[in-house]
Formats: structure tokens, sequence, C-alpha cells
């Protein structure tokens, strides 16, 4: 995976997969009416707040085992 910055400040960003998990995302992309790269972006950003949610109970988590030892 690679990004590249033209002149024109945009990024690309080159994604490589097989031709069966291109088609699978240009299907998914279509039945969303999005762009492939809106489709890409998406996902991305998706799986960004998902973690973060997961990192953020976590650390919830932890906190209240460690207050209850301390009680």
């Amino acid at each position: 995976m690679g990004v590249i910055v033209p002149r024109n400040k945009k990024a690309a960003l080159f994604v490589r997969c097989t031709e069966e998990e291109a088609d699978r995302i240009r299907g998914a992309a279509k039945s969303e009416r999005r762009t492939v790269s809106g489709f890409v972006l998406n996902a991305v950003f998706s799986r960004i707040t998902l973690r973060e949610r997961l990192l953020a109970e976590q650390e919830t988590d932890s906190k209240l085992k460690m207050a209850g030892r301390q009680s």
C-alpha cells in the first residue's frame, strides 16, 4: 500500500488485492451507490471508529477493575 501526493495536493491510495476481492469491492460499492474510493474510505473510517470505541471500553473496564482492587 502506498500514498502518493501529486501537485494538486490530493492523495492517492493504492490497495493491492486479488481480482476476486476487487470484484467484490466494486459490487459492494455499486450496491451502496458509492464510488470505489468512497466505499473504501467509508470502510476504513468505520473500522477506525469501531477500534477506538473498543479501546475506550477496554480502558474503562481496566480502570474499573483497578478501582475494585483498591477498595
